[in-house]
């Protein structure tokens, strides 16, 4: 590496010769005064200057390279080079005209440069001793390495020794495979013992005893066999003919049963395979398991039922929920209570509730209160069905008749004429106790397509319940059980097909638990409770959620599971008939059990959309957010935030009312610079105050316009010209105090000392007309136009505002009223003159 030394600035020969010729120049124009001038470098200056720095500038190029390449900092020498380039740019890019020069800061740049560049110079010297000092200790490692590549390459030479052994060895072998091939070629006598060592090829030989430990024998005549040295492979029995075949010792394969005589199968001890042609009549079959051919109905040994379609008959309720369950006023599930059925949780007959009637029918009329949920037939038309149901009269007129209807209808779920049967009596204006009534064998009209009972009243006013209603496919009626038909008890059903079948007080799961360490309740992906909520639920590594639709709701929730604290993000959204609720939180640690709401402390804010209250928000983030069309492609708009202010959203900058980009009713500036002032383009109506768009400011109801401070004193009002029908001076002795007889001759003194002045206001033109008035001298110190400090005007900080025309009006009076005393003294001294003279 070449050694690199410390470098200073230095002028060649060259550089010398330019400034003495410089010299001799500026001796020469020494009578030009520009030239003399320190601040102004000349044009012969320049260019020598010029020449100066593009060396300096490679100078600096080469140093800035090597210390780059010796990572030394160079940071402080390219500020002062940046500086030092700027300046001189400005001066050396015209080298054809002198231009002023500051010598001071050209001289602090220079210097600057020159120690910075030291600096590094200085670095780089130390680096290169280092490097020396590095490449000694690179010999010395290098020296070492020599002496560790000889003991390698002893090694190699010890490894080739190996190899000529390995070689030698191989020899060996292949010479007595060689030596084996050439005694066997040569016949074997009688008796001999050959070992061969070697993998060989036997053609043609008869071998006595022998063993052979691993061979391939592919055609072979051999006498005795002992079995108990075949221990694998397979042997066809279609070429072997087998004796006295021990059966005990067959554990595997098929037997044809036509070569079997067997007195009974359970002398059969073993597996009987596939029976696949007979029957099996009049037994009973006990097993572990059971299957039909095509598996669409199997048993196994636990009495798990799994069925494609499973049908399961009995003497079923086909009254859907015919124990009134979940009723409540005017509403029981699967039922149609009308205007005039209503369900009673207080008349029970055998703890059943009732339908109840107590109201009018009108006269004459037949009036049904309450009608079953339609039972489907599936197609069983011509077949009988009865019903029954217990009846209690608290009193209905004589005249009042009551039915127990037992109807058919069509697809369209239309009770079918004639295809109904009822059973009617009179009330009884006397209470009375339960009655049985039944109805038998309706037989099922050919186009009925659904089934259901009805309760009739006609013709009067009555009070009477209807309780634990029966409805069967039977000829005859039976006593009340629960709607529990098609009920299966079993551990699981697993079938693809339910057909006409109501399925109470069951839980579904759908899919597995789901397999999550988060998942501590056991939660499957789907269940359907019964209760009637229908759950979804889901888990993630960073979140879980589950959804809860529910009668008359939808609530959504969201669960964290990673937390900084032992606070975790929550959400719940809930959707009713009335209400959309958004709410938003945390939970006390991980709720993945879902049981922790979302409100109080825990909640830091919500949306509420409701038709009655309308958009409510409430909370730090919660507003509504505005983010301009799809040609934007930065959000563009504007935040309602939850007090109801409006504030910019990206870029806007304002915020109008209006029927388009082009008719604005009024704009206003939301901008944070305050650039954009707020614009009203029609008439603004205030109370009694209109400002319009014709410059017109006007009292709505023709009343006074007034401009008063916060505690209802006048304000004062500053204008340029004013233009008015009449100037009223408030001047009531009510609101007055001091009041004294004015001097007038002192106030005459006062207005005769003013200094009147013509001129004009700097902001006139030449149009303007010449003005006169008194001066308020805010200029100079030492007024030069006098004005009574009385007839000034300052505003509430004792600033010069102009002159109070009020008070100098009213001097101006009372001038006028000293020189009218004036006048009549002199119209007196001439009436005495005139008088004298006329004698």
């Amino acid at each position: 590496m070449a050694e690199s030394n410390a470098t200073q600035v230095i002028l060649t020969d060259d550089g010398i010769k330019i400034i003495k010729a410089q010299n001799t120049a500026d001796n020469a124009a020494s009578g030009v005064a520009n030239l003399n001038d320190p601040n102004l470098m000349s044009v012969i200056e320049k260019q020598t200057q010029a020449s100066q720095y593009a060396g300096l500038t490679s100078q600096y190029n080469v140093i800035l390279k090597r210390a780059k390449d010796a990572n030394i900092s160079t940071t402080a020498l390219t500020t002062a080079y940046t500086n030092l380039n700027t300046f001189m740019t400005a001066i050396i890019t015209d080298t054809n005209k002198a231009s002023d020069v500051d010598r001071d800061t050209y001289k602090s740049l220079i210097d600057a440069y020159n120690v910075a560049l030291s600096s590094v110079q200085n670095a780089l010297n130390d680096s290169f001793n280092t490097d020396i000092d590095n490449m000694k200790s690179s010999v010395s490692a290098a020296s070492q390495a020599a002496s560790n590549a000889t003991t390698v390459a002893s090694q190699a030479a010890t490894t080739g020794n190996e190899a000529s052994h390995t070689a030698s060895q191989a020899y060996s072998v292949a010479s007595q495979a060689s030596a084996d091939y050439k005694v066997l070629s040569a016949g074997v006598k009688d008796g001999s013992v050959v070992h061969i060592t070697t993998k060989t090829v036997i053609d043609d030989a008869v071998i006595g005893t022998a063993e052979i430990a691993n061979a391939a024998i592919t055609d072979a005549k051999i006498g005795n066999i002992s079995a108990n040295h075949l221990t694998a492979g397979s042997i066809d029995f279609n070429t072997i003919t087998g004796k006295n075949i021990n059966a005990s010792n067959i554990t595997t394969g098929t037997l044809n049963t036509d070569r079997l005589n067997v007195g009974k199968l359970s002398a059969l001890s073993a597996n009987l395979g596939d029976v696949t042609t007979g029957s099996l009549k009049g037994v009973d079959i006990v097993a572990k398991s059971f299957s039909t051919p095509n598996g669409s109905f199997t048993t196994d040994a636990n009495g798990n039922v799994v069925a494609s379609n499973l049908t399961i008959r009995g003497v079923t309720n086909l009254v859907y929920n015919a124990s009134l369950s979940g009723g409540n006023g005017p509403n029981i599930p699967g039922w149609n209570l009308y205007n005039k059925g209503y369900y009673s949780s207080y008349t029970l007959h055998d703890g059943v509730p009732s339908i109840g009637f107590n109201s009018s029918t009108g006269a004459g009329t037949w009036t049904t209160f309450a009608q079953s949920k339609l039972y489907p037939l599936n197609g069983l038309t011509g077949q009988p069905y009865s019903a029954s149901v217990w009846f209690i009269d608290f009193g209905s007129e004589a005249t009042m008749k009551y039915q127990f209807t037992l109807a058919f209808f069509d697809s369209n779920g239309s009770r079918i004429s004639g295809g109904f049967a009822g059973n009617t009596w009179n009330g009884n204006p006397t209470a009375q106790g339960w009655a049985y009534k039944t109805i038998d064998n309706v037989v099922s009209p050919s186009n009925a397509v659904y089934v259901a009972i009805q309760y009739w009243a006609y013709n009067g006013t009555g009070h009477a319940l209807f309780s634990s209603p029966m409805l069967t496919q039977t000829a005859q009626s039976t006593g009340y059980m629960p709607d529990t038909g098609n009920v299966v008890s079993a551990g699981e059903i697993d079938g693809s097909v339910i057909n006409g079948s109501t399925i109470n007080g069951t839980t579904f799961h759908g899919g597995d638990v789901i397999n999550d360490a988060n998942n501590t309740s056991k939660f499957y992906p789907t269940t359907i409770s019964n209760d009637g909520h229908i759950y979804t639920t889901r888990f993630t590594p960073i979140d879980a959620m589950q959804t809860d639709l529910s009668s008359g709701a939808l609530i959504s929730k969201y669960r964290a599971v990673i937390s900084t604290d032992n606070q975790y993000g929550a959400y719940d959204a809930t959707i009713q008939a009335d209400q959309i609720f958004l709410a938003a939180g945390y939970t006390n640690g991980k709720d993945t059990s879902f049981t922790q709401p979302v409100h109080g402390s825990n909640q830091e804010g919500y949306v509420s959309i409701s038709p009655l209250n309308g958009l409510t928000l409430h909370g730090d983030s919660q507003q509504i957010t505005f983010n301009g069309t799809s040609a934007d492609v930065t959000p563009k708009g504007i935040f309602l935030t939850p007090y109801g202010n409006i504030n910019p959203n990206g870029t806007q900058n304002i915020w109008y009312v209006g029927n388009g980009p082009t008719m604005k009713t009024a704009s206003f500036g939301i901008d944070g610079s305050g650039a954009n002032n707020i614009q009203f383009n029609r008439s603004l109506n205030i109370g009694n105050f209109n400002i319009n768009t014709y410059h017109s400011i006007t009292s709505s109801d023709d009343g006074p316009i007034h401009f008063n401070r916060a505690n209802g004193n006048p304000v004062d009002i500053y204008a340029s010209t004013i233009h008015y029908d009449s100037l009223v001076k408030s001047s009531l002795l009510s609101v007055k105090k001091n009041v004294r007889k004015a001097d007038t001759a002192y106030w005459a003194q006062l207005v005769n000392s003013i200094d009147l002045a013509t001129y004009q206001y700097k902001t006139d033109d030449n149009s303007s007309h010449l003005r006169l008035s008194s001066i308020v001298d805010d200029v100079n110190d030492t007024k030069q136009w006098k004005l009574p400090d009385i007839f000034i005007s300052r505003d509430e900080n004792g600033k010069l505002n102009g002159v109070d025309d009020s008070v100098l009006l009213n001097a101006t009076l009372a001038t006028v009223q000293e020189q009218q005393k004036q006048i009549s003294a002199l119209n007196g001294h001439l009436l005495e003159l005139e008088a004298k003279l006329n004698g």
